[in-house]
């Protein structure tokens, strides 16, 4: 299939945001003090997580109790305490959540070690298993896969009841370096050694089947003893992608259908994956440094989704997108902005991207639950803390049109535009909203030659309707 490179958008939806993104409950509520919520987890209609009340004042006996389990159905009044996993002020610090026939289970630090807890989402309903500490658990077959912290990195499963090593009928196990892994085709997928192959391939792509107790080299990526530094599994239709040695990879599981993506070939420090309507959403640097991108198999296409442009000198343009959640007609996720690098809440439809507000920083771990979002943020006086997006809140003003014309695109100098425009007002803005340039159109040249390169929105306002144009400054 033709590979094609998008840099140019046809139609373009140029969008501005008022978000109501409000602080859902200050766990501590110490001045600035940080609960630091981590970990959100949907179970049973609720968000479980972890989250450190140093305070005192929300929790149990209003005491430090340190950073142990939490639960909100998304109001503060049900944002509470579930239970102290480790005595005094000593932290557990929950992680790991996963879901097993019905049941949530986590790990979590009890003093005496690191353990596997089950749980009902009750205080009375959340035990200690028995089981050991679990690392990017996987369910496949009715087995949870995992690797536990007591075996460097070996494959273990769970039926809900015991742990035991995953079978090998072979003489090596395959030590998948930490939890890299996924599913494909009932077998495990991930990144490995074994203590024979490692000083001649190093760490790479291998295969478990569970059907045939074996494990098995996929492919030596690199071709000679180094790493692949492979991450990032993701899986769209009958395909893994992945990233390695910092390029966008796939697998169907062969040694011949395991290659890197060519489209993308031009990105590189690929990171942050995630699967959207069948396309590829991640975090890459093909010169503008860490950009959103999408790889759409279906087209081979590749797309610059997000286009934050500035200065290095004010702080650098890496947008390094992450923390995706997808609500609605959009995915959400956290990003920076082209002179700041602290993350805030972006949404994307697809083609372009948005900011959808700049008052609270430091976004971590988006999560949906009935139809808003939830997710850490900092408003600069609360400290890390549990807010609230409602998208409906959104005050959206969207103005789209394709039928204005503009040449030369890309320019560095002026852009002519068609004589039916004269005496209108224009305005030209960064892909941020920011205002740029502005004024009324007096001929059918606009110098641009002022503005920093970049990509901008051109809109002009003709017979009470606005008409847009992405423009690129070279």
């Amino acid at each position: 299939m033709k590979q094609k490179l998008l840099l140019a958008i046809t139609l373009i939806a140029f969008l501005t945001s008022n978000a109501q993104v409000t602080i859902l409950k200050e766990i501590n509520d110490s001045g600035t003090s940080s609960s630091s919520p981590a970990n959100l987890f949907v179970f049973n209609n609720n968000i479980y997580f972890a989250a450190d009340d140093s305070s005192g004042s929300n929790s149990p006996g209003d005491v430090d109790l340190g950073k142990e389990l939490w639960v909100t159905d998304g109001t503060e009044s049900g944002t509470t305490f579930v239970k102290d996993l480790r005595a005094e002020s000593a932290s557990s610090s929950p992680s790991f959540f996963f879901e097993f026939n019905s049941t949530m289970y986590f790990s979590a630090n009890t003093g005496s070690g690191n353990v596997l807890f089950s749980s009902d989402g009750t205080e009375a309903g959340t035990t200690a298993t028995g089981g050991t500490f679990v690392f990017n658990p996987l369910e496949m077959g009715g087995i949870v896969y995992y690797i536990l912290s007591t075996d460097a990195n070996g494959l273990y499963q769970f039926d809900g009841t015991t742990q035991v090593k995953a079978a090998n009928s072979g003489t090596e196990d395959v030590q998948f370096s930490g939890g890299q892994f996924t599913s494909l085709n009932n077998k495990i997928i991930g990144y490995g050694k074994t203590t024979t192959d490692d000083p001649t391939i190093g760490i790479e792509l291998y295969g478990y089947d569970p059907a045939t107790d074996t494990y098995t080299l996929i492919k030596d990526i690199t071709g000679d003893d180094g790493n692949a530094g492979i991450s990032n599994f993701v899986t769209i239709g009958s395909e893994i992608y992945f990233e390695a040695t910092g390029k966008v990879w796939k697998t169907d599981g062969t040694t011949d259908g395991t290659t890197a993506v060519s489209a993308a070939a031009s990105i590189n420090s690929t990171n942050n994956y995630f699967v959207w309507n069948s396309s590829l959403y991640f975090e890459g640097d093909d010169g503008s440094n860490d950009q959103l991108w999408k790889y759409n198999p279906a087209a081979d296409s590749i797309l610059n989704v997000s286009n934050i442009t500035g200065s290095t000198a004010t702080g650098g343009n890496n947008h390094d997108p992450s923390d995706y959640a997808v609500l609605g007609d959009y995915l959400y996720y956290r990003g920076e902005t082209f002179d700041n690098s602290s993350g805030y809440v972006f949404r994307t439809n697809g083609t372009t991207s948005e900011l959808l507000d700049d008052t609270i920083k430091d976004i971590d771990e988006i999560t949906v639950l009935n139809g808003k979002l939830y997710f850490e943020g900092d408003d600069g006086t609360s400290g890390n803390e549990l807010y609230t997006l409602d998208p409906a809140t959104l005050s959206i003003n969207k103005v789209f049109k394709d039928v204005l014309v503009v040449y030369p695109n890309p320019t560095s100098n002026y852009i002519n535009i068609s004589s039916k425009y004269l005496n209108n007002d224009f305005q030209i803005t960064s892909l941020l909203g920011q205002i740029v340039k502005k004024g009324k159109i007096s001929s059918s040249k606009i110098i641009v030659s002022d503005l920093s390169k970049g990509s901008y929105i051109l809109k002009i306002t003709k017979d009470n309707k606005v008409e847009t144009k992405k423009i690129i400054i070279q």
